[in-house]
């Protein structure tokens, strides 16, 4: 569909029934969950293993063939996600030590952070291999298709270009792209904006959301909608 046909009422009731699902059923597999979790298409949000925790305000969002998997091996690794951080279709994290980031970080489609070589050089048999923390520290873009590798610390306020492969410590307020990532350039910290300020600006986001899908939606009728999933039309 080109466009949204649901009335907005049937838009509210189709998010109560979301984040019921996400409450029952989500919150449950981590160890610690902050307040406004998120998820959309919560069913393909996959957890695996203890200790895997997010704090507030952190969004998910999934698809049917590109499911959010948070994994942790065993029980011997942590996976922590700071405040206000998003997650998007298709992140893998996967942990035998310690995978940490900070608040506002957003992690785009398809991109993979692994703190183990899951098997080693000579001994493949068993797994984790040598492994190794990762931290993302706040305010951080990792970009669509990156590999973050063990052992790896991000910087504050910097990005990995998309499909970066990044095997060494990024500075704070960098770009990196590449394989191996090295440095673009840098960034000028001063004015750069956050996902936190989305949550703590005078409009609260819940208002700011509301107001912005009444106006997207103004004027759906549900004869409108019933029609666009039974007889769509070139224009839907």
């Amino acid at each position: 569909m080109r466009q949204d046909h649901r009335p907005y009422w049937l838009k509210q009731i189709s998010d109560w029934l979301n984040q019921t699902y996400v409450d029952r059923f989500c919150r449950p597999q981590f160890e610690v969950s902050g307040c406004d979790l998120r998820v959309i298409n919560p069913r393909h949000l996959q957890i695996s293993g203890p200790n895997i925790s997010i704090g507030n305000h952190v969004h998910f969002m999934t698809l049917a063939d590109k499911p959010v998997r948070l994994a942790v091996f065993e029980g011997l690794g942590s996976i922590s996600i700071g405040d206000y951080s998003i997650v998007n279709p298709g992140v893998r994290i996967s942990s035998a030590d310690a995978i940490t980031t900070g608040h506002s970080c957003m992690l785009a489609m398809n991109c993979y952070l692994t703190d183990a070589d899951w098997h080693d050089l000579q001994h493949r048999i068993y797994a984790p291999g040598a492994h190794r923390p990762i931290v993302l520290k706040d305010n951080v873009w990792v970009g669509d298709s990156a590999l973050i590798t063990k052992g790896v610390t991000i910087g504050n306020n910097s990005i990995v270009g998309a499909y970066a492969v990044v095997t060494g410590d990024v500075p704070d307020n960098t770009i990196v792209a590449g394989n191996p990532a090295r440095v673009i350039r840098t960034l000028d910290a001063t004015h750069l904006t956050t996902r936190q300020q989305l949550f703590t600006a005078e409009t609260s986001y819940d208002d700011f959301e509301a107001d912005y899908y009444r106006r997207q939606l103004k004027g759906n009728q549900l004869a409108g909608w019933l029609r666009s999933l039974i007889k769509p039309r070139t224009t839907d």
